[in-house]
């Protein structure tokens, strides 16, 4: 005879395994005289669908542990998710966290969601433990400041869970601020032999800017940065180019600042 504590157990396993509610979790554990795997065989069987992998279910567990009891279904909201962040072992006073952050395609920078942390580490793969994933993240942020194919995915992700829930682009501030952390250690340095494009850059947007960012200013300004590195002359600019009017602003001013346009070309 199965104890009440321990059927109010499997019954909450079989929730947290399905997504089923409790009544269909009694009702399936029952049938199979509280045999937790015939159940959920069962359950999926009669739905349709295809039981989670076992990494799938591993993640899961892995990440429950960092849910809330008041955390809605699904979700690990701010302390959750920096306890997790924490057994990373990652930064989270520079751009470590937002490699991280990446990784589990995090909504928002203290939210979690279950489906994309299992998705994202699943295609990862081999990675069903913390002491994997800290590694793996370890890795990823040695890298982060010499291989761009690492840096861009970081720097797209960083819009996505950066800006407020609803709405369409970053205020001035708060995109400064995401700047000065991807451009620096760990991540990649803006800066040439001759340019510290980085501090050109806040200066210009805090002199001549009142916008906010949307997402096409913070993609091609990754963009120009990408182009900088391989040219500082900025031959590649011209004025007939695509590139936003906010570039095109920050090139005259560059070239102002460096010398390369004569101060009697300003106009009043």
């Amino acid at each position: 005879m199965t104890s009440k504590t321990t059927q109010k157990s499997l019954i909450a396993q079989f929730m947290q395994f399905t997504g089923a509610n409790e009544k269909i979790a009694s009702r399936a554990l029952k049938a199979t005289n509280w045999k937790l795997d015939q159940a959920c065989d069962s359950y999926f069987a009669s739905i349709g669908g295809v039981a989670p992998s076992k990494t799938e279910d591993s993640l899961g567990k892995l990440f429950e542990k960092f849910r809330e009891p008041s955390d809605e279904e699904g979700v690990a909201t701010v302390n959750g998710t920096m306890r997790y962040l924490n057994e990373l072992g990652v930064n989270l006073e520079n751009a470590e966290i937002l490699v991280a952050l990446e990784i589990i395609q995090a909504p928002a920078l203290g939210e979690m969601s279950k489906e994309a942390f299992v998705d994202g580490w699943k295609k990862i793969g081999n990675a069903d433990t913390i002491a994997k994933q800290k590694s793996h993240v370890a890795g990823q942020i040695n890298l982060f400041s010499s291989d761009m194919t690492v840096f861009k995915r970081v720097y797209k992700h960083v819009f996505v869970c950066a800006k407020e829930k609803g709405q369409k682009a970053l205020p001035l501030e708060n995109a400064i601020v995401y700047w000065e952390m991807l451009f620096s250690p760990p991540g990649m340095t803006w800066e040439t032999p001759s340019t510290n494009w980085i501090q050109l850059w806040v200066d210009f947007l805090n002199t001549s800017w009142t916008k906010s960012v949307n997402k096409d200013m913070w993609n091609q300004t990754a963009h120009f940065f990408e182009k900088t590195l391989q040219d500082e002359t900025l031959g590649f600019w011209s004025e007939d180019g695509a590139w936003p009017g906010v570039i095109d602003s920050f090139v005259e001013y560059v070239k102002k600042k460096r010398g390369d346009v004569p101060d009697t070309m300003e106009t009043d």
